[in-house]
């Protein structure tokens, strides 16, 4: 290897050999097709079981959205900015993963027994008085404990495992990077989806458990195999300075420039317009009369449409670059979406009018991953992540409960195709103003993160 493929091929004091690259995106590709497999598991299933066990609306987007969002924005910054600053011989992303998988492992476990243990508490003399004074019912107080402990422990996970990757993957080959990652993780969905969801209604439990314990094998054995390097020493001063300096320290570096709030508000609304997803099952199952399997199989076909497209995207990504590819995939989002609203009335136009419409979705999701370690500095990029899942999360816990009131109130799960709209076209605005203020910066060879 000659110093200009070394060059290429370190990050850090890493360096990897050609047959070392293929091995290391082998085992984190493994590792994101692992847990994609196990997130797809709650937003799938958990709102089936909520809803035929008397959960309204308003409570399912409050479990699934509200709670996540809520833990998101409290934990994911103190983890982000813990994680950038800590040293152990094991690195510094590592030891969050495998601490905090058994913990993982256990809830997810747990999960799909709330309606029992709600029963089985139901039956307790201090349980039954304490629920006197619950606006809640015993299903939605027990599911919403256990959800809000599963995702504070995953959230160790979600956050820290993209930090690996920008910390362990050289430079030189992150973009091919994310679209195998993109490709791996799509997989994952097609496998759920395929084979797994259609058996939800009669094996949810053993669904739950076997999920938990694949994950909990592979996660941890990928985090043996992949090593980080040796980092530079954290800022003595930031070690020796109280915790309400890092606070401070967050915040000014985080929000003490303009174009990081135009970054955030474009992250945030993408986000936003998800917020009905969870609802779509009920449109396809109670008001198209699908069965589970169909609808399993449904977005299994759309899955492998999508490993079709990824590759062509991210070549289109390198020629429009990711600002270009985001403004047009939100654009074109918006106005697909408001076409499935008004043409959906069958199984075979659900399906044509899914797949079109992840075009520009699969666009916007494999251009962010770029655009935001572009935008990002480096030695921050946990940091800045953090926040901006901090803040997208903040208004996502309010957003989560209104949706649910609004599809209790309007009684049509149409309306899932609806809802996006306005939140994409705002974030397709917010990005062309990141583009502009980033062009002022210096651009593509002059932009420095502030």
């Amino acid at each position: 290897m000659n110093i200009h493929d070394e060059s290429r091929f370190r990050v850090g004091t890493l360096i990897y050999s050609p047959a070392g690259l293929v091995t290391l995106f082998a085992w984190l590709l493994w590792g994101d097709f692992v847990y994609t497999l196990m997130e797809a598991v709650m937003p799938a299933l958990l709102p089936m079981m909520l809803r035929d066990n008397g959960a309204s609306n308003q409570a399912i987007g409050f479990i699934i959205s509200t709670i996540f969002m809520m833990v998101n924005a409290v934990a994911n910054p103190i983890i982000s900015y813990k994680s950038d600053r800590f040293r152990s011989r094991w690195g510094r992303r590592r030891p969050f993963i495998l601490v905090t998988t058994p913990f993982v492992v256990a809830l997810l476990t747990l999960i799909p027994f709330a309606p029992e243990i709600s029963r089985t508490l139901g039956g307790c003399g201090w349980f039954a008085e304490l629920l006197k004074y619950s606006p809640v019912t015993s299903l939605v107080l027990i599911s919403a404990v256990l959800v809000a402990t599963f995702q504070l422990f995953n959230m160790f996970i979600s956050s820290v495992y993209y930090y690996l990757i920008a910390d362990v993957v050289p430079e030189a080959f992150i973009g091919r990077f994310y679209g195998l990652f993109r490709v791996f993780g799509t997989l994952a969905g097609l496998v759920f989806n395929y084979f797994i969801f259609g058996m939800a209604q009669t094996h949810m439990h053993e669904i739950f458990i076997g999920m938990a314990l694949f994950y909990g094998f592979f996660i941890t054995l990928m985090c043996l195999m992949v090593k980080e390097g040796e980092y530079p020493p954290p800022d003595r001063k930031e070690k020796r300075d109280h915790w309400w300096n890092g606070i401070r320290n967050y915040a000014v570096e985080c929000f003490g420039h303009r174009i990081y709030w135009l970054i955030f508000a474009a992250y945030g609304f993408f986000g936003w317009g998800g917020a009905a997803n969870v609802f779509g099952i009920f449109f396809s199952r109670d008001q198209l009369g699908l069965t589970l399997d169909q609808i399993g199989k449904m977005s299994a076909y759309s899955g492998f449409c999508n490993v079709l497209i990824i590759y062509p995207l991210g070549i289109l990504i390198d020629r429009w670059g990711s600002h270009k590819s985001i403004i047009a995939g939100l654009f074109g989002a918006a106005g697909l979406k408001m076409i499935s609203f008004c043409l959906i009335h069958d199984y075979w136009s659900l399906l044509l009018w899914n797949i079109l419409s992840n075009v520009p979705l699969c666009l916007v999701g494999l251009a962010m991953c770029k655009w935001l370690i572009d935008l990002y500095p480096r030695d921050r990029y946990g940091q800045f992540g953090s926040a901006s899942a901090m803040t997208s999360s903040i208004i996502a816990a309010m957003i989560g409960p209104l949706c649910g009131i609004f599809f209790d109130y309007i009684k049509d799960y149409r309306y899932v195709f609806l809802w996006p709209v306005p939140f994409y076209l705002a974030g397709a605005v917010t990005a062309w103003l990141v583009y502009r203020k980033w062009k002022s910066m210096g651009g593509e060879t002059g932009y420095q993160a502030p």
